[in-house]
């Protein structure tokens, strides 16, 4: 019998105009990070286990810990999306069926009135914002593209 070694992943930020790791740290979530995602206030960590760690970019890094974990998903996040002004993260899971939630950044909230029971999203294998959060396009493994309008950004 073979003991498990334990490993920590390490989560590395860089500043891409020096070219240098400004930061590295772990994160809390304790499971593998399977995703990132990246605005210009907040950053993302998506884990193996469904938690969902969201960061502000301005926090001290020696004391860093998320503003919010999101535990909404119960399988490995693969995909993370801001929208646009970095109001809405989208946050999905192709190892479960009907798998994409909606975080509202400010309220740090996730939609509870979409997607529905109802929705046909099936495995989400990706998605994206267009550029200015009129719509959310999400792809599956029937290989459709669904397109979504977001109301709130259509009168903008």
């Amino acid at each position: 019998m073979h003991a498990l070694t334990p490993f920590v992943v390490s989560i590395h930020r860089f500043d891409l105009g020096t070219r240098k790791c400004i930061e590295r740290f772990s994160n809390n979530d304790g499971t593998v990070t399977s995703s990132l995602g990246a605005s210009m206030d907040y950053f993302v960590a998506g884990a193996e286990s469904g938690v969902v760690n969201l960061y502000s970019a301005s926090q001290n890094t020696r004391t860093r810990k998320p503003i919010r974990s999101v535990m909404n998903v119960s399988t490995a996040v693969d995909c993370l999306r801001f929208n646009h002004d970095g109001q809405i993260l989208a946050m999905s899971s192709r190892f479960s069926s009907d798998c994409l939630k909606l975080l509202h950044i400010p309220s740090r909230t996730v939609f509870s009135n979409w997607p529905t029971s109802k929705t046909p999203l099936n495995y989400v294998f990706s998605m994206d914002f267009s550029p200015k959060s009129r719509f959310l396009t999400v792809g599956n493994d029937k290989g459709k593209c669904l397109l979504y309008k977001l109301k709130q950004y259509h009168d903008s």
